[in-house]
């Protein structure tokens, strides 16, 4: 029997044969040993070639073995699930399909993970840097491991790279009927509330951005799938945030409750005083988004 991979890279793609060849090769050049890792590919519901790409990239030798597995289109979070359950190594990347490996970046990662192994942590969390971005994030404090909830009060808030430690319990996004987007905040403050992460300056992973990527489209795909929107709100607000975060993250409950309601759609109901009140400028935010969308047609 062959040992178990220290690390699988998941990628769910849908419709992106034309960028899947990029982050393989990337792959294919990073200097590691054979089976320390492996790439799983979901694919989710693909209508171009990307069936016929993937028959083709795991066809060719590698350090890296490739694995692709093909489910009805769903949405990302739903191919991440089915992802984390097929996965076989200790710690999961998630890596888009929009994405790339910096040369010589697994080692170092590897290495990070093997450093932190013993550490109660459910996820190791890096950034991600976008070459065209203006400007690149990074933490202000890495090396540590702290609370999910402790990351969003006290880091800046940027695109990371997120690697999960496959046995974590819970590791599963909430799904919910005929919506197709749930944003990973959802997971992370689900897990992270009282469970901690590891923050790393390290870089594995450069990205760029597509036009018709979720980034682009992030307000399009949440209006369209609110019940998770507010699903996702009320979870962290079951943190405790700053000030801030937190008249934010009411806000957008509230905005997100009145897109539910319109679309007939039973969003979670408010939990607290707080969460009802939020409805009132909820109402505002809710026009605004619909004077915006209309404007923009």
């Amino acid at each position: 029997m062959s040992p178990r991979p220290r690390l699988t890279i998941l990628t769910a793609s849908w419709d992106r044969a034309h960028l899947l060849g990029r982050l393989h090769a990337s792959l294919m050049r990073q200097p590691v040993a054979h089976g320390q890792v492996e790439w799983l590919v979901v694919d989710d519901g693909s209508t171009d070639e990307t069936h016929a790409e993937l028959a083709r990239l795991s066809a060719q030798p590698g350090t890296i073995p490739m694995r692709y597995v093909r489910q009805p289109h769903g949405g990302k979070h739903r191919a991440l699930n089915t992802g984390f359950a097929a996965a076989h190594g200790d710690w999961i990347a998630v890596i888009d399909s929009d994405d790339w490996c910096r040369d010589n970046a697994l080692p170092a990662v590897l290495a990070l993970l093997d450093q932190i192994a013993q550490e109660d942590v459910f996820a190791a969390i890096l950034p991600l840097i976008v070459p065209k971005a203006a400007r690149q994030y990074c933490f202000r404090q890495p090396d540590r491991a702290l609370t999910y909830t402790e990351r969003a009060n006290t880091e800046p808030a940027f695109d990371c790279t997120l690697i999960f430690r496959r046995d974590t319990d819970g590791l599963r996004f909430p799904e919910f009927p005929k919506e197709d987007f749930l944003a990973e905040a959802a997971l992370l403050f689900q897990l992270g509330r009282d469970r901690r992460v590891w923050l790393s300056n390290h870089v594995l992973v450069e990205a760029e951005y597509q036009p018709d990527g979720l980034s682009a489209h992030i307000l399009r795909k949440r209006m369209a799938s609110p019940v998770g929107a507010c699903h996702g709100y009320q979870v962290t607000l079951a943190c405790r945030l700053r000030p801030a975060l937190r008249l934010r993250t009411l806000a957008n409950y509230g905005r997100f409750w009145w897109h539910a309601q319109l679309r007939r759609s039973r969003p979670p109901a408010p939990a607290s005083l707080p969460q009802g009140l939020a409805l009132l400028p909820g109402a505002l935010f809710y026009l605004i988004d619909v004077a915006f969308s209309a404007a923009r047609r």
